[in-house]
């Protein structure tokens, strides 16, 4: 697997703070949808693009951390 994969394929960290699980995703749309199945956390893909910028690459949220990782 190269670096292109990688950064395709591993967009996304999203790390529970209280049980210290992880889930790494690829799409904006998958960290919304685990979420709300999950963590009962509802938070629109659109939500998720906005906040994770150049400028800002985590976002927490109710002890969730959203981690931008390309």
């Amino acid at each position: 697997m190269d670096i292109i994969e990688l950064q395709t394929n591993f967009k996304f960290l999203i790390i529970n703070m209280n049980t210290n699980t992880s889930h790494v995703l690829k799409t904006d749309r998958q960290v919304s949808d685990l979420l709300k199945k999950i963590y009962d956390i509802t938070v629109s893909h659109m939500y998720v693009r906005r906040n994770l910028n150049d400028n800002l690459d985590f976002i927490v949220k109710d002890d969730i951390l959203i981690k931008k990782v390309w």
